[in-house]
């Protein structure tokens, strides 16, 4: 955190600390509205919290490769604004997560579930499945409202918040979250991935769902599920795939969108591919994928060391 300058310092703190609450306390239409505005101030100075703490200089240009990929008929201006808008998203996502933490009933936001029934005709058969869902639209909203499924969820987090070039503020913020996010699980937490593996298999054998965002390339000292995503060969994080095979469990997906003064939470079919679902969304609506600067690092032409295909 030395490279910050102490403005910077006191500006990452009063955003995490006291807009967003602030925000989060605001009228829902408001609110919202405020966080999409601070969106796109971040998206004109190319600021994503990720660049200024872990020094990712080119996640501006990575995104902006990937929207041209997905958006190849769009021109100079009309790609800018498509940036703008994952910024947008971003912030928006930032600004639910807000009005978890001071305490806002989401159980009172209105969602529309689609799948809903073939998922809970699944569970009935056998009440554990393993979720895949991506840095996309209100997917940290859309693991809350799993709630309505009745069983115990289990979300996969990172550590990478605890990096001690990642602002205090900003980790605190992200734990904080996390513990909101548990009142609305049914029993269950949210947990880092780091050296609790074995909690999510004993999880899964008693009976639940594990909710792993897998949108994201494998480390380096992890063979790799390889298979095509958006046009290109892309080298995921296997976790999921191995979680519900080592469970004998479903691999399903999910994403969660905001429309027209609602969140529509849909589920992935029966025997769909799960990565091909959150792909068609992702190819819907581009910008909502807020992790959308990933897809040059998931290519394998940038890593084949260690990867290997994993049926599932």
């Amino acid at each position: 955190m030395n490279h910050l300058s102490w403005i910077q310092r006191q500006w990452i703190a009063w955003d995490y600390g006291v807009l967003l609450p602030l925000m989060a306390r605001l009228p829902l239409s408001w609110g919202r509205y405020l966080a999409a505005q601070r969106g796109l101030l971040y998206a004109w100075l190319k600021r994503d919290w990720r660049q200024f703490s872990l020094q990712d200089k080119s996640l501006y240009q990575r995104t902006q490769q990937t929207l041209s990929l997905l958006l190849p008929e769009a021109d100079t201006q009309a790609l800018t604004q498509a940036v703008a808008r994952r910024y947008q998203m971003q912030s928006i996502e930032e600004w639910e997560a807000a009005c978890m933490i001071i305490g806002r009933d989401i159980s009172r936001w209105p969602v529309i579930y689609q799948g809903l029934d073939d998922m809970l005709a699944l569970l009935q058969k056998n009440p554990r499945v393993v979720f895949l869902t991506g840095h996309f639209g209100s997917s940290i909203l859309g693991t809350v409202l799993l709630q309505r499924l009745g069983v115990p969820v289990l979300g996969m987090s990172s550590n990478v918040v605890d990096d001690p070039r990642v602002h205090p503020s900003i980790g605190r913020f992200y734990r904080q979250k996390y513990a909101a996010m548990g009142r609305y699980l049914n029993g269950g937490q949210i947990l880092d991935r780091q050296g609790n593996a074995g909690k999510f298999v004993r999880f899964l054998q008693r009976g639940g769902a594990v909710v792993i965002v897998g949108d994201l390339p494998a480390d380096f000292n992890e063979s790799a599920l390889i298979r095509p995503f958006l046009g290109v060969s892309c080298s995921f994080a296997p976790g999921a795939a191995k979680l519900a095979k080592i469970a004998h469990t479903p691999l399903m997906g999910f994403v969660c969108e905001f429309y027209a003064g609602a969140h529509y939470l849909r589920f992935s079919a029966p025997n769909e591919d799960p990565y091909a679902f959150i792909e068609q969304a992702i190819r819907r609506h581009p910008s909502a994928w807020w992790a959308a600067d990933v897809l040059p690092l998931l290519e394998t032409s940038a890593k084949t060391e260690n990867a290997v295909g994993i049926d599932i």
